[in-house]
Parts: C-alpha cells; sequence; structure tokens
C-alpha cells in the first residue's frame, strides 16, 4: 500500500472516531454476567409473589440512569420536545418542593444536566434507545407492529430498556449479591435518594450515592424506571425459568426502583408498579440495557 493511501486511511478513521465522539453518544455500560438468582418476594405485596428461581443470560446495563444533559442531545437531534416544567397545579399540590424552589432562586430542578431525566413516559424511553442505537451504529431493538405498538426485538444488538428480570437481578448485584434490601445495601441512606433524603424536594443528580456489588448507581431511588416488560401483577405464577420476558399485550408496562417522591419500602429491590405506558409523572425515568 502506498504511503498516500496508508495516509488517506488513517484521516477517514480520525474523521470517523471524531464523528462517533462528537455525534455519538455512548453511555458507560456494565457487564451482568449472567446467573441464577431468586426474583420476587414471599414476605412482599401480592405482585412480588411467589418468589421463584430465575436464570438470566449475561447482558450489560448502564451504571446510570439516563440524564437531562443525554436527553436533550436526542430530543435536539431528532425535533422532540423536552418533557414539560411541573404547572400550577402539581407544584399548588406539592408543597415542598414548591416552597424549596421558589426560595433558592433556581430554574426548574428537573433539567439540571446530571440530574435523571423524568417526566417521560415509556413511549419516549424505547424511541431513545432506538435514537441511540442508530447513533452507534446498530440494530434497533423497538419496532412499530401493525397495530400501532412497539415489538421488542431482543437478538437485536442496540440499545433497549432493560427486561424486568434483567432489572431486578442488576439491581440485586448479579452473580456478587450480598442479598440487600436495597439495591447495594440494607442501609437505605447510603444508596437511596427517597421521599426522606430529598425532602420532597425533587431528584438528585446521578451517581451521588453509593453504588451496588457491580459498580450501577440509583437503582433504589431518585427516579422510577421503565422496563421493557408488559405489567401483569400475576406474572411471577406463570413466569418462564430462563430470560422471562412479559409479552401479554396490554397497556401497562413495568416500573421499577422507587423515586424520590416515594416512601423507602418502594425502593426495595422486589418492587414493582406497572401504569399505563403513555402516563408520565416527575419522576419516571429509565436507563438503557444491551445484549452482552
Amino acid at each position: 500500500m502506498k504511503f498516500r493511501e496508508i495516509k488517506t486511511l488513517v484521516i477517514l478513521s480520525s474523521i470517523i472516531f471524531l464523528n462517533l465522539a462528537v455525534f455519538g453518544q455512548t453511555p458507560k455500560m456494565i457487564l451482568v454476567e449472567g446467573g441464577t438468582f431468586t426474583m420476587g418476594s414471599n414476605s412482599g405485596v401480592p405482585e412480588e409473589k411467589p418468589a421463584h428461581k430465575v436464570t438470566i443470560s449475561s447482558f450489560t446495563i448502564c451504571d446510570h440512569e439516563v440524564t437531562v444533559s443525554e436527553y436533550k442531545k436526542f430530543a435536539s437531534a431528532t425535533g422532540k420536545e423536552m418533557p414539560p416544567s411541573p404547572n400550577k397545579k402539581w407544584m399548588d399540590t406539592h408543597t415542598p418542593t414548591k416552597m424549596l424552589y421558589a426560595s433558592s432562586g433556581k430554574s426548574f430542578w428537573g433539567w439540571e444536566p446530571n440530574f435523571p431525566i423524568h417526566h417521560v413516559n415509556w413511549f419516549d424511553a424505547v424511541e431513545y434507545c432506538n435514537w441511540l442505537s442508530s447513533k452507534n451504529g446498530l440494530n434497533k431493538c423497538y419496532k412499530k407492529n401493525a397495530d400501532g405498538g412497539w415489538d421488542l426485538d431482543r437478538t437485536k444488538n442496540g440499545y433497549r430498556l432493560p427486561t424486568e428480570a434483567e432489572w431486578e437481578f442488576a439491581a440485586r448485584g448479579g452473580n456478587k449479591s450480598s442479598n440487600y434490601k436495597y439495591s447495594g445495601s440494607n442501609d437505605i441512606n447510603a444508596v437511596c435518594w427517597y421521599d426522606e433524603t430529598t425532602k420532597l424536594a425533587g431528584p438528585k443528580a446521578v451517581k451521588t450515592k453509593k453504588a451496588n456489588e457491580l459498580g450501577i448507581f440509583d437503582m433504589s431511588g431518585n427516579v422510577w424506571e421503565w422496563c421493557s416488560d408488559y405489567y401483569k401483577s400475576n406474572f411471577y405464577s406463570s413466569s418462564p425459568a430462563k430470560d422471562p420476558f412479559c409479552n401479554s399485550v396490554m397497556p401497562y408496562r413495568v416500573l421499577r426502583g422507587g423515586s424520590w417522591h416515594y416512601r423507602a419500602e418502594l425502593a426495595k429491590v422486589t418492587s414493582r408498579d406497572g401504569p399505563k405506558a403513555a402516563k408520565t409523572n416527575y419522576n419516571y425515568g429509565f436507563r438503557v440495557a444491551k445484549n452482552k
């Protein structure tokens, strides 16, 4: 190969790398080695029962919840509007938050760059995943179906929301689990932003509490996190033992982890919720996952 051809290849490689660095957005992913664990709890509320053995294949998951800064790049690139700020009605019914920010002189807490994005619904989250996949030259995991819904293809190599079982396995610390009640500790104050530690004043910057056994932050608290699965309260009674995924079509999707506005009980690694996929709130967010 001639010197000029080598020089051209080097220049082209540099341009590609620069484009990925500037225009791409590659989150820090944590490898979760596959394994078997006990999912759910026999001492929890009915939807957490029964506790059952589940085997999970290896996958990766982001070490933090998607931030405002990251989501803004998606919104800017696609023309999507950022979630709206709380209106007067919301603030009037959330007095601690209203009082704090009225007296601080700060702009709305929701759009601090390192805060988790929130007030997003399930559809917003999967659109972000597909965009992030495209930006990194990967195959999209979500595709619209004939009924106007979204189907997940777990064979694709792109970014997606974790399945509910993947989420709980990662929150528990995977194969390094110490069987904590919360993600990373039995001391909730060490790992979680919830109503007692936030004083109901809003979410906090990601990665400011202790990480769990795998180095993953905020899986208990800060914002609720959307998962790929449809939500079925009694799914555990018939859950497959290998890589379970609830694909029973219904309006509801799984949320996990609790949030800054909720009590400690809902920040447990076993706690589940399942609002309508189109619903959102000022404590609904997400993090991305990906096949190994």
